[in-house]
């Protein structure tokens, strides 16, 4: 199947709204288990199975945290995660852990912090394929902080730790930039320097 950019942005539109719920909804008493379970299972269907991030989002909820307080904490501290800029490329290159995706195409969507950090900003990068007929998060790198700070440039890395690196969970080199689709700037030169770009 063929899918568009604005395909891409309905689909993370509606995965960061599920991202959002399941972080909320971790303390809160009055989403029933049944509910909490079905919530979980479409943020699950979001990811790619190969994604290391799949295997770690949990249906088991402590009912003792679930308190008003923690709750409360929570949703005031959390933020729904901005889509900034989706772009497409053909022809990328993929590591050995991304499985069963289509190797003609990738998008890159840039979202912004689930947190407060001052200026409306994107420091991550997921990656989205076609995996299975299916659109899927494949792959996720976080902003270089160090070469923003000292050379202030956007570079996306992966967190050596991680077990995205350490599995193969990469795109090793995103291909030709064919499309794009800006959907809301940035609040900072550098930002509107790389949303511009291309």
């Amino acid at each position: 199947m063929i899918y568009t950019l604005e395909d891409v942005k309905n689909f993370i539109l509606e995965f960061t709204e599920l991202e959002y719920q399941f972080e909320i909804g971790f303390y809160d008493s009055s989403i029933t288990n049944e509910e909490w379970k079905s919530l979980v299972v479409k943020l699950k269907n979001c990811y790619s199975t190969g994604f290391g991030y799949y295997a770690i989002i949990n249906t088991f909820r402590d009912e003792s945290r679930m308190t008003k307080k923690r709750f409360e904490n929570n949703k005031n501290n959390l933020k729904k995660r901005r889509l900034f800029l989706i772009r497409k490329y053909e022809n990328p290159k993929f590591g050995k852990g991304i499985y069963n995706a289509d190797s003609n195409v990738v998008f890159s969507c840039f979202l912004g912090s689930d947190v407060e950090m001052g200026a409306e900003v994107y420091p991550t990068n997921v990656s989205v394929g076609i995996v299975n007929g299916d659109l899927r998060i494949t792959s996720s790198r976080e902003l270089d902080f160090e070469k923003r700070r000292n050379e202030e440039v956007i570079e996306w890395i992966y967190n050596k730790r991680s077990n995205v690196s350490k599995e193969g969970i990469t795109i090793k080199k995103d291909g030709t930039l064919v499309d794009t689709l800006r959907i809301s700037e940035p609040e900072h030169p550098t930002w509107m320097e790389d949303y511009y770009k291309g």
